[in-house]
């Protein structure tokens, strides 16, 4: 299916990209890549490669990716990771190759920003304010008179994420406030990859430096959406926008925060309420103005409607992808660098072909792991699509709000409903994550 020989500039790759980057090389593509601290994989996978952290000086950044065009030609820009979203936008503009515009990737990573587009779409918005300090925070809580959410404005898996109540005082929302902080100021530290912008744009690439704000000093507030939480993954082409699947989300039953629990696809609404959410969902890429890359979508269903959390302009992290290719046959690294590549991608008519459900492993408590068991009998059951885990023996591991990361998950397929949600809960026990908690603060 690619253009004969077609050669994608990949800007960032999270984890170990040869599952899938070798997948693509053998249809076809291959693959450049500017990346900070690029791995032996990203090498062994892509035949030119700059160690380059492209966030950090985007002037520098374009004048690589020129350079690289120039040696071999491109045929097209994009990311797979939700850093690298507005960079890629920002060099397929700068090359005259097919992306999104940079203003709508940037819509698609700031959440106030975002926020304002869909309201200005029309489409159902909670109030939502941007905000610096505790007492700005605290005198709109009072207003509301109802509880709010409190988010970075730009980050991805629920980062830093917390709700907060008019009952807060003032001195519980400045250390709310700074435990974020504190966090997104380790991330950025501690990770190559952090899903929070701390660039300002060079001027003249299409971005006012006034919609560029501070992830460490701006946040959004806005009001807190009830119901049942689900996910769309989809293409956006021009004005075409093709949703590939809705799945269903559980998040832990937590008052304060929102970490993802278990997912569902196909899920348990039926074809026609699916539908209702697959027409909202479109609505919302065209307000963002996403014209040419794959979309993660998430929105909340309840009574009064269907509510857009936020929009990614990426495909879908962890499970999603392996989702879509068991329920749906879709490929979506593959459809990705095809849109990236300038061709045209729609689809009719999708049909689940079984059924998927996976569940997180979360830890209990933090601290450091010391074991992992049952990973090598639960990997060789054939009901097993993916067993990813995220950490390893050795690595410190925390609950919210000094960290918000995952150890893994588990995903398992079945001919119903029933059968692949009885395979879950028989396989996910096997696995023992062995935990030395951290020492309690005196």
């Amino acid at each position: 299916m690619a253009a004969d020989g077609a050669h994608l500039l990949l800007i960032h790759t999270a984890g170990d990209p040869r599952p899938y980057l070798e997948r693509l090389r053998r249809r076809g593509f291959r693959f450049s890549l500017i990346k900070k601290r690029p791995t032996e994989a990203d090498r062994t996978c892509c035949y030119q490669v700059v160690d380059w952290d492209y966030q950090e000086d985007l002037s520098r950044t374009l004048g690589l990716a020129e350079g690289l065009h120039r040696e071999h030609p491109l045929d097209g820009v994009l990311s797979f990771s939700e850093s690298g979203v507005i960079a890629a936008s920002l060099v397929a503009q700068h090359l005259g190759l097919p992306g999104n515009p940079p203003r709508a990737a940037l819509r698609a990573r700031n959440k106030y920003l975002m926020r304002q587009a869909l309201q200005g779409a029309g489409l159902p918005t909670p109030a939502f304010h941007l905000v610096q300090d505790a007492a700005q925070i605290r005198t709109l809580l009072r207003a509301a008179g109802q509880p709010m959410v409190l988010k970075p404005i730009s980050g991805s898996s629920s980062y830093g994420v917390t709700r907060l109540t008019p009952e807060h005082s003032e001195a519980q929302i400045a250390a709310r406030l700074e435990d974020v902080r504190a966090y997104i100021r380790d991330y950025r530290q501690h990770n190559p990859q952090y899903p929070f912008e701390f660039w300002l744009p060079p001027e003249g690439l299409g971005i006012p430096a006034t919609e560029v704000l501070s992830p460490e000093e701006d946040f959004l507030l806005e009001g807190f959406i009830p119901g049942q939480q689900f996910s769309v993954d989809g293409l956006a082409c021009g004005d075409q926008v093709t949703c590939l699947g809705v799945i269903e989300i559980e998040r832990i039953k937590d008052a304060s925060y929102f970490l993802e629990y278990e997912e569902w696809m196909p899920t348990r609404l039926g074809p026609e309420r699916e539908r209702q959410i697959e027409a909202v969902v479109a609505q919302a890429v065209r307000a963002l103005g996403l014209e040419r890359s794959c979309f993660h979508c998430e929105v909340k269903l309840n009574p009064a409607g269907v509510f857009v959390l936020e929009i990614a302009a990426r495909r879908g992290a962890d499970n999603i992808a392996d989702f879509l290719q068991q329920v749906m046959d879709i490929d979506i690294y593959e459809e990705g660098l095809l849109l990236a590549s300038g061709q045209e991608r729609h689809y009719r008519n999708l049909r689940p072909r079984c059924y998927m459900k996976m569940r997180y492993f979360l830890p209990p408590v933090s601290g450091t792991l010391e074991a992992i068991e049952g990973v090598e009998a639960v990997s060789a059951d054939p009901r097993v699509s993916e067993l990813e885990l995220l950490v390893a023996p050795g690595d410190p591991v925390l609950t919210p709000p000094e960290g918000y990361e995952f150890l893994g998950y588990l995903s398992v397929r079945g001919s119903t409903p029933q059968e692949a949600e009885a395979t879950l809960e028989e396989l996910y026990t096997r696995i023992q994550f062995h935990l030395a908690p951290a020492p309690a603060l005196p």
